[in-house]
């Protein structure tokens, strides 16, 4: 078994309006309570973090299985959204949607057309952040491809 550690150290001095502080290798960011949620809304925060580990997890994952494939030439601009719900009282993250738009050459478009759907699942089984919030996030992947 391959293990590797992803080590990061967060600060907060106060109450729930104030600002803290997350800190990776090269992560360095301030963290809030968005305002959209009541809060102050500096720097990211924990919600728009997973939404964004989703999201370039995906896009790394997918542009890995579409050179295995052989494509050649793409450029992919990945849109993610996370909804979330209230619940009970709690929070949580109900879906993640990534909406991919992938620009390839013109004599691949019908080649990819046909292979997507299977590109799409295999780039989605080898996401760790996608496998790591299965049966708790669902995650949906509507792609669009223009040359």
């Amino acid at each position: 078994m391959v293990q590797h550690d992803f080590k990061v150290t967060t600060m907060w001095s106060g109450g729930r309006n104030q600002v803290g502080k997350v800190n990776g290798d090269i992560l360095s960011e301030h963290i809030s309570i968005p305002s959209s949620l009541g809060g102050i809304g500096k720097g990211t925060n924990p919600d728009e973090m997973l939404v964004a580990a989703a999201s370039s997890c995906y896009i790394i994952s997918l542009a890995a299985t579409l050179e295995r494939a052989k494509f050649e030439n793409v450029t992919i601009e990945l849109e993610s959204i996370g909804t979330a719900t209230f619940i009970n009282g709690k929070f949580a993250m109900k879906s993640i949607n990534h909406y991919p738009k992938i620009q390839i050459d013109n004599k691949d478009f019908e080649r990819l057309t046909k292979k997507l759907p299977k590109l799409l699942q295999i780039a989605d089984q080898n996401c760790m952040i996608s496998n790591s919030v299965r049966n708790n996030v669902k995650i949906n992947i509507s792609p669009t491809i223009t040359t």
